[in-house]
């Protein structure tokens, strides 16, 4: 009777996955109840933090192309000697150039009292190129940064440049601009002059704003009024700071920078304040406002809410769909393989299961048909001999028994393993004919069922010479088992000649070689009945290996580069020697051959 199963498999398998999804569930809605507690307003202030540092990145990277105009313009050749020389003319025809290619709004060269030598500037509509000259304004030397310039002042670690944010007139209008300059001295180190480039706030401001991906305001640093803004306000008046914003902006509270509402042709903005600094932030020229439209987030919570407890739902289902189709795939070949078990445990021993793959379950699948198969063949000799051992299986082919192999021949990957006894003949002198064949028996009766047991079929013997082959019969195996069976047994084959020298056979020394390739296996006909045998590239390999271990004296075992290979992860089970190339005679080729040394385990019991 057919043990019942009370809780399948398939249910243990799966129970955890569902589980599992029941607790992603719950920490999925722990984690949307967090995100959802958390404020559109929250959300939202951190967006516009980060926008407004994006803004202050910007204007830190428009400070550094115009240092490096400047430095341009004041390392062109022949500029300090036409300053020098006053002459405005050959300054114009020098920087005209560099200031065209650079692009920049204003340049001015300030002679030694700060006058202008020569002012190039462009109205923020004009094309690129289109520059007006100007000498003689006197303005520049009111502006602070200007008579540090002058003065030849510099700080450790930032150098003699110095930045500021400053109008000039341009066609009775007001520009304000942000300029960086340098000083300008003459071989003895005086400062002689200063260089000045500057960029209009109507060109920086939409800069600003395009690469923040935010309204971009700058505001006067004393009296806090909008310089230039890309949100346009009709009244520019009512944008203008208070005392305390200015502070904050300033980055004189310590409150952090401020957030101020404001209102812009009838919609609100949300602005943040922050220093508009120079200098690698140790200049502050005024108050950088940047500001979004204060609108909430548009998606609601409740739609989230919904959208997550759909996806949710779906990733229950389908983690539990998950779970049922990988324990159906686990659970079906073992309830097949109980089913079975049950079906021999009846007494039906042709039963027989699908092997599937080469994992785990494969395994038990393949061993469970050997096993099978191992109570049939037991069955049948008990019934052939009354014994209730079973007897080793033969393996050298006979004349008149049953062949192994098809007539049809097969095509395969096996391991053949050529075993090749020398010293069994005195080098001088006849010996006795029962002793040699006494000493050929000895070793055939050891080694035969060696290689039974390890899966071997012996092919031939001829004198001290034996030829198995693997993974052939009684069918096919993959050449990494046939590769691992041949190399146990060449093992222990090799241990059957130490057992023989140490019991009166001193002189006997053994040459293995183990090679792995294609094969064709089928049964000949011949006078007596079917013969087994085995021809091919791994026959061909193997045997060359055996002669090249005969020419070259050597004893112990061989293996082919392929067998080695085929061994791959079952290489840990055994200790190899140094590899080397050898030519083998008759193929033609070169091979890698390894020598096997030892192991580390048993494959099969003794």
């Amino acid at each position: 009777m057919q043990p019942k199963v009370r809780l399948s498999l398939r249910w243990k398998i799966t129970l955890p996955f569902m589980l599992l999804a029941l607790v992603l569930a719950l920490v999925l809605a722990y984690l949307l109840n967090q995100v959802l507690s958390q404020s559109d307003r929250t959300l939202f202030m951190r967006q516009l933090a980060d926008r407004g540092q994006q803004a202050a990145d910007t204007v830190v990277r428009s400070e550094a192309g115009l240092l490096e105009v400047e430095r341009l313009i004041a390392n062109t050749q022949g500029v300090p000697e036409a300053l020098v020389l006053g002459d405005a003319e050959d300054l114009r025809a020098r920087v005209l150039p560099v200031v065209i290619n650079a692009n920049v709004d204003v340049v001015a060269i300030l002679d030694a009292q700060g006058s202008s030598l020569l002012a190039l500037r462009r109205a923020p509509e004009s094309p690129p190129g289109e520059y007006s000259a100007l000498r003689g304004e006197s303005y520049y030397a009111d502006w602070p940064f200007v008579q540090r310039l002058l003065n030849g002042e510099a700080e450790e670690g930032l150098g003699d440049k110095h930045a500021g944010l400053h109008s000039i007139r341009l066609d009775e209008r007001e520009l304000f601009a942000l300029f960086v300059g340098g000083p300008l001295r003459n071989p003895g180190g005086q400062v002689s002059g200063v260089v000045l480039v500057g960029e209009y706030l109507e060109t920086l401001v939409p800069r600003l704003s395009v690469e923040s991906g935010a309204n971009a305001s700058v505001y006067d640093s004393l009296s806090g009024r909008l310089l230039s803004s890309s949100l346009e306000p009709q009244d520019a008046a009512s944008l203008t700071l208070t005392a305390e914003e200015l502070n904050g902006g300033l980055g004189l509270s310590s409150s952090g920078s401020p957030i101020r509402p404001i209102e812009v042709s009838g919609s609100e903005y949300a602005e943040v304040l922050l220093p508009f600094v120079a200098r690698r932030g140790t200049a502050t020229l005024g108050v950088l406002g940047v500001s979004l439209l204060d609108a909430p987030i548009q998606a609601s919570a409740m739609a989230n809410l919904g959208t997550v407890a759909r996806f949710g739902a779906l990733a229950l289902i389908l983690v539990v769909a998950i779970g049922l189709l990988i324990s159906h795939s686990i659970t079906r070949p073992l309830v097949e393989i109980a089913e079975a078990s049950a079906q021999v445990a009846t007494g039906n021993l042709d039963t027989r299961v699908k092997e599937r793959g080469s994992d785990e379950i494969g395994v038990l699948a393949r061993s469970f048909n050997y096993m099978v198969q191992g109570l049939r063949e037991g069955s049948f000799y008990r019934d052939l001999v009354g014994q209730a051992t079973l007897p080793e299986r033969p393996t050298l082919p006979m004349p008149g028994r049953e062949a192994a192999f098809s007539q049809a021949g097969e095509a395969l990957i096996a391991s053949v393993l050529v075993a090749d006894l020398r010293g069994f003949l005195p080098a001088k002198g006849a010996a006795a004919p029962s002793l040699v064949l006494s000493t050929l028996s000895d070793f055939s009766a050891a080694a035969l069922p060696i290689i039974s047991r390890h899966g071997g079929t012996v092919d031939r013997i001829d004198g001290g010479m034996l030829r198995a082959v693997f993974g052939a019969s009684p069918k096919p195996l993959r050449p990494q088992v046939s590769a691992l069976q041949a190399a146990h047994a060449a093992l222990e084959v090799a241990e059957v000649v130490s057992r023989l020298r140490q019991r009166g056979h001193p002189g006997l020394s053994l040459c293995i070689a183990v090679a792995t390739g294609p094969a064709i296996a089928g049964s000949v006909m011949s006078a007596t009945g079917p013969v087994d045998t085995v021809v091919g590239e791994a026959v061909d390999v193997a045997h060359a290996l055996q002669q090249l271990g005969r020419e070259a004296d050597k004893g112990g075992i061989l293996i082919a580069e392929d067998t080695y290979r085929y061994l791959s992860g079952a290489q840990r089970q055994f200790r190899f020697g140094q590899p080397w190339a050898a030519d083998t005679r008759g193929l033609g080729r070169q091979m890698t051959v390894y020598e096997l040394a030892g192991r580390t385990q048993r494959l099969v019991p003794e």
